[in-house]
C-alpha cells in the first residue's frame, strides 16, 4: 500500500484563514480540534508560484519560500507542514512544526517519527487503543493528499 500525502495540520480557524488567503480548498476534520489541509502540488504552486528554490533535504515540497509563508501563517498561532511518500512500506516522511512566526521543530525528515514528534508538540496526546499520534488524530484514514481533499469537500 502507498501513502502520499503532503499538507498542514493545525487549528481548524487559521487554516481556514490561511486557505482562504490562499484561494484554497477548505481543510478537514481530525481529532482533538485539529484539521487538515490537505495540498496537492497545485495548490503549493498556486501559493509560491510556479518558481520555487532551495528544496529542503528530505522533502519534495518544502523549500525556504514556503517556510517563509508558513512562518507568517503561523503568527498567533501554530501549525504543521508535513510530507508523507511511502510505497510498500518503504519511503519516508518530514514535518516542520512553526509556531508564532518561528520554526520550533524541524525542518526533520526520517524513515518514521517527524510527524509523531511535531503531532506531539503541537499538544496531540496519543488516545487510548491508538499506537500514536499520526493515527490519533486520523492521519492514517485516507492515503493521499487528494482523498483527503475529497473528504472535506464531502462534508
Amino acid at each position: 500500500m502507498s501513502h502520499f500525502v503532503t499538507g498542514l495540520i493545525g487549528g481548524a480557524a487559521p487554516l481556514e484563514r490561511f486557505a482562504g488567503e490562499q484561494s484554497l480548498h477548505s481543510p478537514a476534520s481530525l481529532a482533538q480540534d485539529l484539521a487538515i489541509l490537505p495540498l496537492r502540488e497545485r495548490d503549493l504552486e498556486s501559493i509560491l508560484g510556479a518558481f520555487t528554490t532551495g528544496h529542503v533535504d528530505g522533502f519534495n515540497y518544502l523549500s525556504e519560500q514556503l517556510i517563509e509563508v508558513l512562518r507568517l501563517a503561523s503568527i498567533d498561532s501554530q501549525l504543521v507542514f508535513f510530507e508523507t511518500e511511502y510505497f510498500g512500506g518503504v519511503g519516508s516522511q518530514g514535518a516542520v512544526l512553526f509556531r508564532d512566526g518561528a520554526e520550533v521543530y524541524g525542518p526533520k525528515s526520517a524513515e518514521s517519527g517527524p510527524i509523531n514528534e511535531a503531532l506531539s508538540l503541537l499538544g496531540v496526546h496519543i488516545s487510548p487503543g491508538a499506537s500514536d499520534e499520526f493515527e490519533t488524530i486520523g492521519l492514517h484514514t485516507h492515503r493521499s493528499s487528494e482523498a483527503w481533499l475529497n473528504s472535506a469537500t464531502a462534508k
